[in-house]
Order: C-alpha cells, then structure tokens, then sequence
C-alpha cells in the first residue's frame, strides 16, 4: 500500500530528483544530499520504504512514522515532496527488485506533474545503482547518481546504536523518538519541582513545569473546587507542556517532566468521586499510552514537616499514584527516592539529588556528573 503526499502541490520542472531509503532516522548526512539535489533540480521527491519488522519498524519507527515525520520535516520547502512505499506486500530484498523498482516509478510519476522530466535517483549504495539501471525505464528519462557518503562520516546503524551520542546528527523532528523521558512525581511539599529544575539544568535539559499549578493560579481555585471539566484541561495542558519539551531545539537527548497524566489521574482520585473519576478514563488511558516514558522518580511524601491533613492527603496521594503506575505497568521503569540525608540535610533533598543522579545513570546511561 502507497500514500501520497497530501498537503503539496505535484511537483513541476523538467528536471526532477528522487532521494529514497529506509531513513530511520533521516540524519544530517541524508539531509545534505535532498538539499544538494533540491539545488540541481526543480524539485525533489523523498521516498521512505519499508516492511513490517525492517530496521526502523524493530526500534518504534515504522514506515508510516517515518513518512509522517519526513513530511513535518521538509513542510516548509515547497520544492520538497515525501512519500512512502509499504512493501509488506511484495517480495523483500533481495528479492523483490523488479516489484519494488516498478512502485518507486509509480510513486514518483504521481508526485510530478511533467510526464516528460528528466528523473535523477541519488543512492548511497553501488549495487543499488547497478540494479536500478537495470530496472528503470528504458526511456531517456532515468539516470542513477552515486552520492560521495564520506563527507559526512554518519550513519543511520550508528543512530540507532547510540542516539544520545549521534544527537547532533539526527534530524530535529525525529529526535523527539530518541528523546529520553524522565518524570519526577510526589506529593505537595516534597520539593519535586525544584529537583526537576536541578535535575534538569544540572545537564541543559529542557524541564516542563507543572501545568495545574499554572491553571489553577490562573482560575483562582483550590484542589477541592476542581471539577470534571478542570481535569480534562488539565491532562491536556500537562500533555502539551512535556510535549513542547520534548519538541524544543533545546532538547539535548534528556527531558524532564514535573508532573503527567499519571499524576493527575491520582489526584483525581483523591478528589473526585469515583463516577466522576470515571468519566475520564478513557483520556487518561490515551494520555499515559503517549507518554512513551523511560523513567520516573518518586519522593516519598514524608519528607516535609506537614500537619495532620496535610500529611494525610500526601499518603492518600502516593498510595493511588502507586496503584496508578501498577495499573499502567509502570513499575519496573519507577525507582523511590528514599536516601536519607544527614544532620545538615535533615530532609534528605540533596541526598535525593545525589541518588537521582546515579539513577539516571545506571537507568538512563548518561552520567549527569560529566555532561
């Protein structure tokens, strides 16, 4: 199955350049050779092709992502076309040459509007060349350029081996797959904020904040007035806060999250009765499953002198934030922060500081003390 493009124009010229590969992902190296042929030609169609279990398929990238993702990427060069060839239905590589070779041209002509261009298809691989000479059109309208891979020494095996190392090569809108996500979680008064922010700036990693903070200073309105509709806005709000993070040009390969639907999903619980709470499962379901997150933090709520209520609602709040993460199959990805701190850190903050840096670590890979 084949989709094209659905937000540009064909492309017009007589000349016309073809890029094509599985590009998962598409690095600066695949980026040079599009812009060099986008400035040989009139325009250029990029091609991502794959199967079902390929190379970008086995690390969350299938074809159909990488399409979307291209298509983001190249939305502002009108001279820049992308598609996609799912070859689930046609003999793979090796073997499927003829077949594959006959839905490229497919696939090019319907992103063209001159019958009659000239088509330059620019590969990386010899034999890939030699085959496609073969294949192509014996029209005069085909030529096969061999691109100069040694100037850029990058590659997309090396990506996918080590993104966080290979960060800078990667192109920005697929960084955000590679991005790792570390939630920090607690109760009020266990400083989670601040931990995020230090953990945070500790590596220049962009950090959200906490969106119900915002929106209730915002609205004016204590934990106990929120009501169904607040919650809704607020899953949201938090979404889109980790989410511009994680989109940022400041995105370093770490993002760090105060807060998620998680999190609010437990305050629910503690405020809300359970018709209501309820009522938004089915947001809170497609939230958590978006989230993708690599690690989570917990403070354990007795690390602040509080009075009795206030000590109350904290384990109240970290016994449903635990049944949440239990129900979404969290667990093994969530580590508590219970190193104790001494006589001139009696609540343990820099001593949790000290411990998430060793987490991330040994969980994450990235020694946070070096960066």
């Amino acid at each position: 199955m084949v989709k094209a493009n659905l937000v540009k124009e064909n492309l017009t010229g007589d000349h016309i350049g073809v890029f094509f590969g599985t590009l998962a992902p598409m690095h600066i190296g695949h980026q040079a050779e599009i812009y060099k042929a986008a400035a040989l030609n009139d325009g250029v169609v990029v091609i991502t092709s794959g199967y079902t279990g390929d190379r970008g398929d086995q690390i969350g990238l299938p074809v159909e992502k990488r399409f979307r993702y291209l298509r983001e990427a190249f939305n502002d060069e009108s001279a820049i076309k992308v598609d996609y060839i799912n070859e689930d239905d046609i003999p793979q590589m090796p073997n499927g040459w003829q077949e594959w070779t006959a839905r490229l041209t497919s696939t090019i002509r319907r992103n063209i509007t001159n019958p009659n261009a000239h088509i330059t298809l620019y590969t990386g691989e010899a034999d890939y060349k030699e085959m496609l000479e073969k294949l192509l059109p014996d029209d005069g309208h085909w030529s096969v350029s061999l691109m100069d891979r040694t100037i850029l020494k990058v590659s997309a095996t090396a990506v996918r081996k080590d993104p966080l190392g290979n960060w800078d090569y990667i192109n920005r809108v697929f960084r955000r797959h590679f991005a790792k996500k570390i939630l920090v979680v607690g109760a009020p008064k266990t400083g989670k904020s601040t931990l995020t922010r230090r953990l945070a700036r500790t590596s220049n990693s962009p950090f959200s904040v906490e969106f119900s903070r915002t929106y209730q200073e915002k609205s004016n309105v204590f934990d106990s007035e929120l009501l169904l509709k607040d919650y809704s806005r607020i899953i949201q709000g938090q979404y889109d806060a980790n989410s511009a993070e994680i989109n940022s040009p400041a995105n370093n390969g770490l993002t760090f999250f105060d807060t998620d639907a998680m999190v609010t999903m437990a305050e629910t619980r503690l405020w809300l009765d359970q018709e209501e709470a309820n009522k938004l499962k089915a947001l809170f379901d497609t939230t958590i499953a978006e989230e993708e997150l690599d690690l989570i933090l917990v403070i354990p709520p007795m690390v602040a002198v509080q009075n009795g209520a206030d000590k109350r609602r904290s384990l109240a709040f970290d016994q449903n934030l635990w049944q949440v993460l239990k129900e979404y199959g969290f667990l093994d990805k969530t580590v508590l922060l219970d190193r104790k701190g001494d006589k001139d850190d009696p609540f343990g903050y820099y001593a949790r500081y000290l411990q998430a840096l060793e987490i991330i670590e040994k969980r994450v890979g990235v020694n946070l003390t070096k960066v």
